[in-house]
C-alpha cells in the first residue's frame, strides 16, 4: 500500500507492505496518517470528499467495505473501522460492534436492553445497539469521562 502523508508543507511517500486487516498494520497507518484531520472518502456520486470526523455519526463495514454516515449523507472510507477508531478515538469515535463505530459526541440517549446490550440514540434519530461485547468499554469510557 502507498500511503502520502503531510508532514509539515510536505508531502512524503510511505510504502507499508504486511497482511491487510492486520491490526498492527492498522495501528501503524493510523499513526501516520494522524496528523491529519480529515477523512477522504467517496459520496454516492463516487467524487472524493473530505469529512471533518466530528461530522460522523456512525461507521459500519459491510461485506468488506467501510460506510461513513453523517447527517444527511453516507460515505465510502478506504480504511478500515480499526483505523477510524484508533485515529479518531479523540474525537469520540467508539467501537460498539465487531463491525459497527458510532461517534459518542453524536449521542442523545442510552437505554440497557436485555443480554447486556445498550441502544444508543444518536442526535439524527438513528438507534445504534453496543453489543454485550462493547458495552463494559463503554460504562467504563462514561464513568471516566
Amino acid at each position: 500500500m502507498d500511503l502520502q502523508v503531510e508532514y509539515g508543507f510536505e508531502t512524503v511517500q510511505v510504502i507499508v507492505r504486511g497482511p491487510q486487516g492486520n491490526e498492527e498494520m492498522e495501528r501503524i497507518i493510523a499513526l501516520l496518517q494522524g496528523g491529519s484531520d480529515k477523512l477522504w472518502a467517496l459520496d454516492e456520486e463516487r467524487r472524493t470528499v473530505a469529512i471533518s470526523p466530528g461530522t460522523i455519526l456512525w461507521a459500519e463495514t459491510v461485506e468488506d467495505k467501510t460506510f461513513v454516515y453523517t447527517r444527511g449523507a453516507m460515505y465510502q472510507a478506504e480504511c478500515s473501522l480499526t483505523a477510524l477508531e484508533l485515529r479518531w478515538e479523540g474525537a469520540g469515535l467508539f467501537r460498539c460492534g465487531k463491525s459497527v463505530v458510532v461517534n459518542l459526541n453524536a449521542v442523545c440517549s442510552l437505554r440497557s436492553q436485555p443480554g447486556g446490550r445498550i441502544e444508543a440514540v444518536l442526535e439524527s434519530g438513528e438507534r445504534i445497539v453496543i453489543s454485550r461485547r462493547y458495552a463494559p468499554a463503554l460504562r467504563e469510557k462514561l464513568l471516566k469521562g
